[in-house]
C-alpha cells in the first residue's frame, strides 16, 4: 500500500487574466473530488501519520489520504474549508508567513494576479477545527537559490511564528516552487522539522525520505477521471 498526498492552491474560479490558470480548482470541483474520496471510503489522516507508515507501522484507516494546500490563500479558508468540514475531512495547509493577512497580494511575481491570503483568525479556526499547519516559509523564494544564513532564516522564522500563534509544534514543511537539494534538506531538519514535501509525483511508500515526501498535483485541468486515474493508478 502507498498514501496518496493530495496538493492544491487554489480553490476558487480563475481570474480572467491569470496567468497560472490550471492553479486555480473551483469549488464545484473541489467538492466532486472530496466526495467521491468518500464514496471510495477513503479518510483523511494526520501528517505524523505518514511518518509513522514510512517507518513500517501499520495504519488504522484502510483507505488513508492526506489533503495538503500551498502557500495560503484565503479562498482555501471560504470555499475549501467547508466543503472538508461537512465530510469530516481535514487537510494540511502550508502557509507562507510574511503573507499572512494580505490583500490583493502576488505571491509568485510571474503571476499578474493579486490574491488575498490568509489572516490570523482564519489559519486559528481551522486549526481549532483539527485541521493541520505547516511551514511553507516567509517569502516564498526558491530556496536552493538562497545562502545558507538566508535559508536558516527562511526555515527558522516561520516556524516560529507559526508556533507562537498557534501554541503548538510546527513539524512539516513544504518546499516553495518544490525547490530544494540535498543542502535544504539538511536545513529543514536542522531547523527542527521531522517531515517535508516535495512536488515530485507519486504516493508515500515504505522507507521513503520523511524530508522528500512525494505529492500529487490536482489542477483545475482535471477531469474527474484524471483525478481517478491519479489516486488508483499512481505510484
Amino acid at each position: 500500500m502507498k498514501i496518496p498526498v493530495l496538493y492544491y492552491h487554489k480553490i476558487d474560479f480563475p481570474q480572467k487574466n491569470a496567468i497560472y490558470k490550471g492553479l486555480y480548482v473551483t469549488p464545484k470541483q473541489f467538492k466532486r473530488q472530496m466526495a467521491l474520496l468518500k464514496i471510495m471510503g477513503y479518510n483523511t489522516v494526520k501528517p505524523e501519520d505518514l511518518l509513522s507508515f514510512i517507518k513500517g507501522h501499520k495504519l488504522s484507516v484502510k483507505k488513508p489520504v492526506l489533503i495538503t494546500f500551498d502557500d495560503g490563500y484565503e479562498n482555501n479558508f471560504i470555499n475549501a474549508y467547508p466543503i472538508l468540514k461537512n465530510l469530516g475531512f481535514t487537510s494540511l495547509i502550508f502557509i507562507s508567513t510574511g503573507f499572512i493577512g494580505k490583500k490583493k497580494s502576488v505571491l509568485d511575481e510571474r503571476e499578474s494576479v493579486p490574491e488575498d491570503f490568509l489572516d490570523k483568525n482564519e489559519i486559528k479556526s481551522m486549526y481549532n477545527d483539527g485541521f493541520y499547519v505547516g511551514s511553507h516559509g516567509i517569502n516564498h523564494y526558491y530556496l536552493d537559490r538562497l545562502d545558507e544564513g538566508v535559508l536558516i532564516g527562511e526555515l527558522i522564522a516561520s516556524k516560529a511564528y507559526l508556533e507562537n500563534m498557534l501554541k503548538t509544534n510546527i513539524d512539516f514543511f513544504s518546499y516553495p516552487f518544490g525547490s530544494y537539494n540535498l543542502g535544504v534538506m539538511r536545513a529543514v531538519k536542522k531547523a527542527g522539522y521531522l517531515g517535508a514535501f516535495t512536488t515530485v509525483k507519486g504516493k508515500v511508500g515504505i522507507g521513503d525520505n520523511s524530508y522528500e515526501l512525494k505529492r500529487i498535483a490536482v489542477n483545475g485541468y482535471n477531469t474527474i477521471l484524471n483525478f481517478l486515474y491519479k489516486i488508483i493508478f499512481l505510484q
